[in-house]
């Protein structure tokens, strides 16, 4: 049943949106990115749902957010605090999520959103994205969106051991997200996530960044860039150490500015009408 429901964003009766965020997000009052969530979400009459899990001071993130939504006119933003497997299982969380019009997952340490992978908490996001829900993550939060989700791994060389990968909450399955992207100097991170699986979009954001998805394509918006790298038709040659530099050839890759928009399910961009930052 599960897989099912993991299917294109844009498949027949979906109508959801994800809001997928670089990191470091403009907090200030009217800022863009969570200007364009809380209107997404349903503006005053926003019901926005903070998922924490990913970060070890929840009670500050939750304050943080809360006070920025409360300035771009939400009232309802409420913590659900996920200390584990349990929580993320549970009939308060249920409850929550059911009732929430756009939910936002905090940033992090990914490897804490493991124990949501699979979890009640994740087939309720999944469900209700196909009838309206919104939903963003920003830095730990937006790498756990795809069907596979980074954990970790750095240095300048494209080889299986610059990064380490693990399941994801499948929320956008075509795409596998880097954040930080320019500023950490994550390509050959990302280039070795999709040398390893071609089939995976491989999509990383700069810091106040995202792309919106909405069916089968994305558009980006913010003061950055999304970086885009394809592999599906490459020539990949795999060497005997995990360490050792990976032959890749043909690899497709693509800078996208505020207003440029992608076609996932094609896997072309093009300029969008409007140079939209946010």
């Amino acid at each position: 049943m599960r897989a099912e429901r993991r299917g294109d964003l844009g498949s027949q009766g979906a109508s959801g949106s994800l809001l997928i965020i670089g990191g470091a997000e403009d907090r200030c009052c009217g800022a863009g990115l969570l200007e364009r969530f809380v209107e997404l979400s349903g503006g005053d009459e926003a019901r926005i749902v903070l998922v924490t899990a990913a970060t070890g001071i929840p009670e500050q993130v939750h304050a943080d957010y809360e006070r920025v939504f409360r300035k771009l006119g939400v009232d309802r933003a409420k913590e659900l605090r996920l200390r584990g497997r349990a929580d993320a299982d549970s009939d308060s969380a249920a409850l929550m999520l059911t009732d929430a019009t756009g939910v936002f997952v905090c940033g992090g340490d990914q490897s804490r959103l493991r124990t949501l992978v699979g979890s009640r908490t994740n087939d309720i996001m999944l469900e209700r994205l196909g009838t309206g829900l919104v939903v963003a993550g920003t830095s730990a939060g937006a790498t756990a969106m795809g069907a596979a989700m980074i954990l970790g791994g750095e240095g300048p060389e494209v080889s299986a051991a610059a990064v380490r990968t693990g399941p994801g909450l499948g929320l956008a399955p075509k795409v596998l997200i880097d954040m930080h992207f320019g500023e950490r100097g994550r390509l050959p991170r990302l280039l070795s996530a999709v040398a390893t699986d071609p089939d995976q979009l491989g999509v990383g954001i700069d810091e106040n960044t995202a792309i919106l998805v909405e069916g089968n394509s994305f558009q980006v918006l913010g003061s950055g860039v999304a970086t885009v790298a394809d592999a599906e038709h490459a020539t990949v040659v795999h060497p005997a150490g995990d360490c050792d530099p990976i032959t890749l050839f043909d690899v497709r890759l693509h800078l996208l500015p505020a207003g440029c928009v992608f076609d996932i399910a094609g896997r072309t961009p093009a300029i969008g009408p409007a140079h939209d930052r946010y």
